[in-house]
C-alpha cells in the first residue's frame, strides 16, 4: 500500500494473539504457511530460482565442484543476499492479509522487499558474525545469541524506517521469551537442516546436473518460509501494540 511506502513502516493497526505457548505458536504457524503456500512459494521462487541457477552457472565457470568448502560458502552467502529480499516481502505480503484479509501481490510485495533489501541484508551479516563469534566460544553462548536476534529481519520488515538500532530493538522484545523461542525455532533448525542434508546430499552424490541442485535448493528455500512466519507471529506475540485509551 502506498501509505506504507511513504511513512516508511508498516502499521500494526490489527489484532494480535499473545506469544504464550511455542506449541500454539507452531499449529498457527503451519496454517497460517499454507493457507498462504501460494504466495510465499512464488515470492520466494521468484527471488531465489534465478538467482540460484546464476550462482551455479557461476560456479561452473569458475571449475568449482558442487561439494566443498567453496561452494558451501557461496550457497550460503547467496542465501543471505536473496533472502535480504524474499523475506521482507513475505512479511509485508502477509501483513497486508492480516489488516485486509487478502494477501498482497507478489509484484507490491516484492516492492517492499527491495525497499528493505539493503538494511536487511546489513542487520543478516550481523545477525550471522554475533552468533559465530559466540558459537567460536561454546554452543550455547551461540544460541543464546540466535534467540535474542532472532527478530532481526522481521523488525526491518515492519518497522523499516522508524528504528535504527534493529539488534538492540530485537534484544529488547524478546527478553522474558527465550525458552519459548528456543523451543519454536529449534524444531525448525532441526528440520531445516535435515532437509537440506537430505536432499542436497543425495543430489551431489547422484551427480545430478546443477540445474536441478539449483531448483531443489530454491523449492527448500520456500520451505524456510515456515520459519519467517513462525518468526513473524512470535514479533507480532510480543510487540503488540498499547490498547488505546478510553475515555472517562
Amino acid at each position: 500500500m502506498d501509505r506504507d511506502f511513504r511513512q516508511g513502516h508498516l502499521e500494526i493497526d490489527f489484532p494480535t494473539e499473545p506469544f504464550h505457548s511455542a506449541f500454539r505458536l507452531l499449529l498457527h504457524s503451519a496454517v497460517l504457511f499454507f493457507a498462504n503456500l501460494r504466495f510465499l512459494a512464488a515470492v520466494t521462487l521468484v527471488v531465489y530460482l534465478p538467482g540460484k541457477l546464476a550462482l551455479q552457472f557461476v560456479l561452473y565457470l569458475l571449475h568449482v565442484p558442487t561439494s566443498g568448502m567453496v561452494s558451501y560458502l557461496a550457497l550460503d552467502l547467496s542465501d543471505l543476499v536473496l533472502g535480504a529480499l524474499a523475506i521482507p516481502a513475505a512479511i509485508y505480503g502477509l501483513v497486508v492479509k492480516f489488516r485486509s484479509g487478502k494477501v498482497a501481490s507478489v509484484r507490491e510485495s516484492l516492492r517492499w522487499g527491495r525497499r528493505q533489501w539493503g538494511k536487511t541484508l546489513w542487520n543478516m551479516f550481523k545477525v550471522e558474525i554475533t552468533v559465530a563469534l559466540w558459537g567460536a566460544l561454546l554452543v550455547i553462548p551461540g544460541l543464546v545469541a540466535m534467540v535474542r536476534l532472532i527478530f532481526a529481519d522481521v523488525i526491518v520488515a515492519i518497522e523499516a524506517d522508524r528504528e535504527t538500532e534493529v539488534l538492540a530493538r530485537s534484544r529488547i522484545l524478546t527478553k522474558g521469551h527465550g525458552w519459548r523461542i528456543f523451543l519454536v525455532v529449534l524444531p525448525l533448525m532441526v528440520a531445516g537442516l535435515m532437509g537440506s542434508f537430505l536432499v542436497l546430499g543425495a543430489l551431489e552424490e547422484a551427480a545430478y546436473s546443477r540445474v536441478v541442485m539449483a531448483v531443489a535448493d530454491s523449492v527448500l528455500s520456500v520451505g524456510g518460509q515456515f520459519t519467517t512466519v513462525a518468526v513473524l507471529l512470535m514479533y507480532l506475540g510480543v510487540a503488540r501494540p498499547a490498547a488505546p485509551a478510553t475515555a472517562p
